[in-house]
């Protein structure tokens, strides 16, 4: 169990806020397989105070999501809290506050992980986002822009002092992105210097690997992001291996059982349209590792139909699974 605040999460596995790709449906999957809390994509704090309707629409959620988190980003304390506000008032039991995402177009107005390296900024950017709701408030942060300028300590100890319930750190710097590999000795002295739980983020692809995060006991949760993306059974499988049992592979009939709800919630979603266009990204996922991927790939890019597409994966998930 992992408790945020007042908040009890039935388990320490949580989904990563992932522009996007973490929208309700989406979300929806994660909890089915077993995430104990799930986050938004990121979203705006200007375009939620200036009412835009397609911002909003990131608030969209499920009651099955619940407990749900929203991952706000913005550069300004006013906005921020009104975000935040929004946010809580749409159904949000967590609201998070980004301090990592390295994009240069957000960085560059003053958001994600540039908050590192302006620690008063980032200090009125939480007081005021702390005062302006009553539900848990989350921080996701990195070591800092550089390797040179590693501000985690710092700015984790302003988080703390001003309210903060929990720190997510992924372990790498701005500038590295998502290169290199993620240093979790970071997450285990972030542990012990900070009094609220830590949730360490980065470099969790497989069940086994989560496992031994959690087993090491230098965090209190771990966050899966872009491992999830078309494979849910992370963690259910994640979960089966910290009972004690051996997870089994998903099977192709799993894996087609999965898509179809997927397919079917973005549709009802968005519109059959707009719901067969989210999809098509997510396939390329959920084919992942299989005797053909490269070739269903291939032949999803050509698809431009909606019967060709389910042509493609009956072929590709049903037909397969009938053979001996």
């Amino acid at each position: 169990m992992l408790k945020i605040g007042p908040l009890q999460i039935p388990n320490p596995l949580v989904l990563a806020p992932m522009a996007g790709f973490t929208e309700t449906c989406a979300r929806r999957i994660a909890k089915r397989f077993g995430a104990g809390l799930v986050y938004s994509e990121m979203v705006s704090a200007a375009g939620l105070s200036r009412r835009q309707p397609a911002t909003f629409e990131l608030l969209v959620f499920h009651p099955e999501e619940e407990p749900y988190g929203v991952q706000i980003f913005g550069a300004d304390p006013v906005e921020m809290a009104e975000a935040a506000r929004i946010a809580q008032d749409a159904g949000a039991a967590i609201v998070d506050v980004n301090m990592g995402c390295p994009v240069k177009r957000v960085c560059r107005t003053g958001a994600g992980a540039e908050l590192l390296r302006q620690p008063k900024r980032a200090c009125e950017i939480l007081r005021s986002v702390r005062k302006a709701i009553t539900c848990p408030l989350t921080v996701k942060m990195r070591l800092g822009w550089d390797a040179k300028d590693l501000s985690v300590l710092e700015i984790s100890r302003i988080a703390e002092e001003q309210g903060v319930d929990a720190i997510t750190l992924h372990p790498r710097t701005r500038a590295q992105g998502y290169q290199g590999k993620a240093d979790w000795s970071w997450v285990a002295r972030l542990k012990e210097e900070r009094r609220v739980p830590v949730i360490g983020n980065g470099d969790l692809v497989t069940p086994q690997g989560c496992m031994e995060a959690l087993g090491r006991e230098s965090c209190d949760g771990i966050m899966i992001g872009r491992a999830a993306r078309g494979n849910p059974w992370i963690f259910s499988h994640t979960l089966d291996l910290l009972s004690g049992k051996e997870p089994p592979n998903p099977s192709l009939e799993l894996r087609w059982e999965t898509i179809k709800l997927h397919m079917d919630w973005l549709c009802t979603q968005y519109g059959k349209e707009q719901g067969l266009r989210r999809i098509r990204f997510l396939l390329f996922q959920y084919g992942r590792g299989l005797p053909g991927a490269a070739r269903f790939r291939q032949r999803l890019a050509s698809v431009n139909s909606e019967e060709a597409l389910h042509g493609l994966l009956r072929t590709f998930f049903i037909e397969r699974s009938a053979d001996p």
